[in-house]
């Protein structure tokens, strides 16, 4: 029996993506980000939301997004993947959609083949095609080992205050 999935659109150059909703706590505009010394390339810094320091990973380099993102249309969705909370900057997140999950199809062999195996499925909704992204196998590997250093270095900052929790985060999408 199939049932409903709600899905946060977004994307990274001209492809759509989405992620499960029930990954996402919100979709918030670009502010400050602070950069973070000694890290990779796709660990954009911290950013303060409601005075909670968020780790802010470049979702176009890890998905490998082409062409140019207009500023004013980036978006940091911030999700929950494997207990930790993070901030995800895409070019620009715009709908939750609500699909019949039989509307998924399996993603092709060759997604694998490539390294993209984050890719869990596509939907063709509405004559597009959006490509499903599992947060937990596109986080892991080295990009989980350099979050949890870059939290490590904050939760010691912080005072050994758990800087991950988010007391007061509402769905806001």
């Amino acid at each position: 029996m199939a049932g409903k999935v709600q899905l946060v659109v977004f994307r990274v150059g001209a492809e759509e993506f989405a992620v499960d909703i029930m990954h996402t706590k919100e979709v918030v505009v670009p502010r400050e980000i602070t950069p973070v010394p000694e890290t990779q390339d796709y660990v954009e810094g911290v950013m303060n939301l409601r005075g909670n320091l968020i780790p802010v990973l470049d979702f176009r380099k890890r998905l490998r997004g082409h062409g140019i993102a207009h500023n004013a249309d980036r978006r940091i969705i911030i999700a929950r993947v494997d207990g930790k909370t993070l901030g995800m900057m895409v070019d620009s997140a715009s709908e939750v959609i609500r699909i019949d999950s039989s509307m998924i199809e399996a993603a092709p062999d060759i997604i694998s083949e490539i390294g993209a195996d984050y890719v869990s499925g596509v939907v063709n909704f509405s004559g597009r095609f959006i490509v499903m992204v599992d947060l937990a196998k596109a986080l892991d590997g080295d990009i989980t080992c350099e979050l949890d250093q870059v939290l490590n270095v904050l939760s010691s900052r912080a005072g050994g205050r758990d800087s991950t929790s988010q007391p007061g985060l509402e769905r806001a999408i």
